[in-house]
């Protein structure tokens, strides 16, 4: 009850074939030593209204990530000599809300426009201050 946390559930349809994305998520500060993220997740699984969604189901794929939640004060340097962070690399995640989609690619879209105005300009203008 003490631990940051939620899950998210998306579903669509690829060639007329229903997908279920399902998340789970823990703060990684939590108290509790004893706490283990991924069986948690297999219990969220198992509550009857999440359970249904799943019978007769098939596992495509997994993956587990870890999100980085400082702020906007834990914001790094975002762009170094051939690249650049974007999305939740970045730090761009609305932890509140456990969203990082949309800022995701937002802040995808930003680095491309910047990018194409960089290249835009005359070779001359491209040196670093």
């Amino acid at each position: 009850m003490n631990t940051y946390g939620g899950s998210f559930m998306y579903h669509v349809l690829d060639n007329d074939q229903p997908l279920v994305h399902v998340g789970y998520v823990i703060g990684l500060n939590y108290e509790n030593p004893y706490i283990n993220p991924y069986q948690e997740f297999q219990r969220f699984k198992t509550h009857p209204k999440i359970r249904s969604i799943f019978e007769n189901g098939k596992r495509v794929s997994y993956g587990a990530r870890a999100l980085n939640e400082g702020g906007f004060q834990a914001i790094p340097k975002l762009s170094f000599p051939g690249g650049c962070l974007i999305g939740c690399s970045a730090g761009f995640l609305n932890t509140p809300k456990i969203k990082g989609a949309h800022t995701a690619m937002k802040s995808g879209m930003i680095a491309a426009e910047s990018i194409f105005k960089l290249l835009s300009k005359p070779a001359k203008e491209h040196t670093r201050k």
